[in-house]
């Protein structure tokens, strides 16, 4: 992985048996190997597309740090995610209403696959809509795990946006206590009373959040196996404490897309470092290891259900 600020940067840069010489309108592939010299025309208003003819042809990895907002959105939208991102998610903010004209939106920026996944589709969604609405991405960073957000900061630059960060002692008030028999869940909502903290004093008016298809079904099957409830993990609906709507734009979209997704684009994701994500005694992991296997049998499981609790989705 080579990241440059302009296509110029690969000037004179060698990889393997690649060398590179950018000109004013085409790029010059030297293969030593092959003995052979690649010609790439360019446009300085195409240099996505250039970027992803050159990994096809070398392999090379290349990050651009800094995004025209003419590529914007052809680098969001990327290619073959019609059908299981900005269809679905499409569908879930019409049929639930999640932006209105002169919403203000923050969004829960985790550093995860799935709420940089929300940001850029809200970055798309402000793009192609006449809807006008802002987005404002927030981070609740613990301080134990050192300042590690610089990327994200960066990549929010790239989509014109400024990523607001408010650290915490989050995993010291939670791991050192071992009186706390769900960490997860206090977890959860503390970071969600400081999100809305935060709303409250900036008149932010709703709260996009990176729970997709798995998340909501394995909520659901969680309170219906552990709790003897049938609570689910609605996509819209208003905190009457906070006074907030929150949505979640990933209703219908699946973990294994949003995973595919952030691959492709290489997408700033933090690492996970909580120590209850990948525990053998957690039940979420349970519950999903449950439906991964069934899914083997039945491929559409998850779809089946959704389907079945849509009713209490609303």
């Amino acid at each position: 992985m080579i990241k440059i600020n302009s296509i110029y940067d690969l000037n004179n840069y060698n990889f393997e048996n690649f060398k590179f010489i950018i000109n004013d309108n085409n790029v010059q592939i030297n293969n030593s190997k092959e003995k052979c010299n690649i010609t790439i025309e360019y446009n300085t208003n195409k240099i996505l597309k250039t970027i992803e003819t050159i990994e096809k042809l070398t392999g090379l990895k290349i990050q651009l740090s800094s995004i025209s907002s003419d590529e914007l959105l052809s680098f969001i939208e990327n290619k073959g995610f019609s059908k299981t991102l900005w269809n679905p998610i499409g569908k879930a903010m019409h049929q639930y209403n999640m932006i209105e004209e002169g919403d203000r939106v923050a969004v829960g920026v985790s550093g995860g696959k799935d709420s940089l996944t929300v940001l850029n589709a809200l970055v798309r969604i402000q793009k192609i809509s006449k809807v006008n609405f802002e987005i404002i991405p927030i981070h609740i960073h613990p301080v134990e795990e050192g300042s590690k957000y610089g990327e994200i900061i960066e990549y929010c630059k790239n989509l014109g946006l400024t990523l607001q960060v408010f650290e915490t002692t989050l995993s010291e008030m939670l791991f050192e206590n071992k009186d706390i028999k769900n960490p997860c869940f206090l977890c959860a909502r503390i970071r969600r009373g400081l999100l809305y903290r935060v709303m409250k004093e900036q008149n932010i008016n709703k709260l996009a959040l990176g729970h997709h298809k798995d998340d909501i079904i394995e909520t659901f099957l969680l309170n219906v196996f552990y709790q003897g409830n049938m609570n689910v993990m609605k996509p819209k609906y208003i905190s009457e404490e906070y006074g907030v709507t929150v949505i979640r734009p990933l209703a219908f979209v699946e973990e294994k897309d949003t995973i595919k997704y952030s691959k492709k684009l290489n997408l700033p994701i933090l690492p996970n470092e909580c120590p209850y994500e990948t525990s053998d005694n957690s039940r979420r992991l349970k519950v999903k290891n449950i439906i991964k296997e069934i899914s083997q049998e039945n491929p559409e499981i998850r779809s089946v259900i959704l389907n079945s609790i849509k009713e209490l989705l609303y």
